[in-house]
């Protein structure tokens, strides 16, 4: 049971399939608030065609309907959390198929992070955060954490951030270009210190289908090769840090 941290999770009513897992989360975490999820099929987002292409204008490939509608999303937790005073406080955010691997070690080292870092990613890029080699920290020599390449930080299913971040990514994304998970985008490491592990305590179930992209065998196949391929090159440029 996760415990006396505050929990943003972001769901839809139209998510049927994944039910079971958001009362799994229900169970485990003992402040829970829900924020509802903007999904454009069903949902009317004012100027969503004019996002679209503004985004395209800005970063040469346009967001799709469901990527704008997470954005939006994230959004209104940031802006929930950055009406807190100015403290270190961390608020975890979930999404509706995140998977929590080990309920003990985020409770144990959440005062932790909240007093070193403004955002720390319990889960990033299905487990393939980079933790620069000269600040990592060992837990019980099977996990990592500290400062990570920014550039392999990826995916908004597990992670924590104090007010201050909120208000920066609130900024960051005011106006639309790419999506909400490109964090090596829209986070600078010189104004705000961001934290990561590895192997990642905070996943997703992969049991339900994307919210955002449709995805296919063959899809799959070429996104974790080049999960691999990436990720063999960060962890060579995080062991000269």
């Amino acid at each position: 049971m996760i415990e006396n941290i505050k929990t943003y999770l972001l769901v839809s009513e139209y998510e049927f399939d994944r039910l079971p897992l958001i009362e799994n989360l229900k169970e485990h975490i003992d402040q829970l608030v829900f924020v509802d999820a903007i999904f454009p099929k069903f949902q009317k987002v004012p100027f969503l065609e004019k996002l679209i292409e503004v985004s395209k204008n800005r970063t040469g490939k346009h967001l799709n309907q469901n990527e704008i509608g997470c954005l939006l999303g994230h959004i209104k937790i940031w802006r929930l959390i950055s009406n807190y005073k100015e403290t270190n406080k961390h608020f975890l955010i979930l999404e509706s198929d995140s998977k929590i691997l080990n309920h003990e070690l985020i409770n144990k080292y959440f005062k932790i992070v909240q007093d070193n870092y403004d955002i720390f990613f319990w889960g990033s890029w299905n487990g393939h955060a980079s933790i620069k080699k000269s600040f990592k920290k060992n837990i019980d020599n099977k996990w990592t954490y500290g400062p990570p390449l920014v550039k392999s930080i990826y995916g908004t299913y597990g992670y924590s951030l104090n007010a201050k971040t909120a208000k920066y990514l609130l900024k960051a994304t005011k106006k639309i270009s790419y999506p909400v998970d490109m964090f090596k985008y829209i986070m600078n490491e010189n104004e705000i210190k961001i934290g990561a592990i590895r192997p990642e305590i905070i996943t997703t179930w992969r049991i339900t289908p994307s919210n955002i992209k449709k995805e296919n065998f063959i899809l799959k196949l070429k996104h974790n090769l080049i999960i691999k391929i990436f990720d063999l090159r960060n962890r060579i440029q995080s062991y000269f840090y």
